[in-house]
């Protein structure tokens, strides 16, 4: 479906696109393929309480941690599939994000609701990387049909380099692009967005706020991600964010927090990161 014809005629107001972070629903910062069950439980369970409280719509993106991140490190993925063993990485890298796609399918269905998985290499296609179409029609379906549509990020086909990754912010920016949510929220394992990474640096300060206005200047004092990830950490995020939100209101948080993501959703005030660009 064409992403013209989609805005606008499927503009949905009463839809938040909220992101499980690969720090928070895996053991990203051990490195370890391992589900961080109770915190995916956790959330599913505010999900639920929030859903069943405010009769939102739902899509929820997930981030795979070391199940995407240090497989392509591993089988360098990211230039190009010149091999049989990359081949094989792709075939590995697909297979764990998809695993990662269905523990986080199992845990809402745990709680009484009802996902449906739409993987992303069934969505997207990209040219070096960069997207050149992303069909959007069964999000859309899912979502009237009462499900809510869960994609990872994954390996997806590339027209110059055969696979190449497709992150779960990229799932994010299209949605946003082409639905125009209510809101984007984003669950991290930190209360959002700060000068320095506040795990290693104990003068980094939240960055409470940021706008039109402000961004730049905090684009020069964000730092990297100190964990594996092939996409940018943090900064990358925001960055994406900054050029694709396209006026959707933002808010990234800290989902370990009990009862952070059932306030987000339900509008309470939070210590979080509230982006409007």
């Amino acid at each position: 479906m064409n992403e013209n014809n989609l805005v606008g005629a499927n503009k949905m107001d009463d839809l938040v696109v909220i992101k499980f972070g690969g720090s928070s629903i895996t053991k990203k910062a051990d490195n370890k393929f391992e589900m961080n069950y109770d915190i995916l439980n956790q959330s599913a369970q505010e999900l639920a309480r929030a859903i069943k409280t405010t009769k939102i719509k739902v899509a929820l993106v997930c981030g795979v941690g070391p199940f995407g991140h240090t497989n392509v490190k591993l089988y360098d993925l990211n230039n190009g599939i010149k091999n049989k063993e990359q081949e094989k990485g792709v075939e590995k890298t697909i297979s764990d994000c998809n695993f990662v796609a269905q523990e986080t399918a199992t845990a809402l269905e745990k709680v009484g609701l009802r996902p449906k998985l739409v993987p992303g290499y069934f969505v997207c296609k990209q040219d070096n990387r960069k997207v050149i179409s992303f069909d959007t029609e069964e999000y859309v379906k899912a979502i009237r049909g009462g499900f809510i549509p869960i994609t990872t990020g994954i390996m997806v086909k590339d027209k110059t380099l055969k696979w190449s990754v497709m992150s779960g912010d990229t799932v994010v920016a299209e949605l946003c692009k082409q639905l125009r949510p209510k809101k984007v929220i984003m669950g991290t394992d930190v209360e959002g967005i700060y000068t320095a990474d506040p795990k290693i640096d104990s003068k980094a300060k939240l960055i409470e706020s940021i706008t039109k206005e402000n961004v730049p200047k905090i684009l020069e004092m964000v730092g990297e991600s100190a964990c594996v990830d092939v996409t940018g950490g943090m900064k990358g995020k925001l960055e994406k964010l900054a050029q694709t939100l396209n006026g959707v209101p933002g808010e990234i948080f800290n989902l370990f927090t009990k009862r952070n993501l059932e306030s987000v959703l339900l509008g309470r005030d939070i210590v979080d990161t509230k982006i409007r660009l």
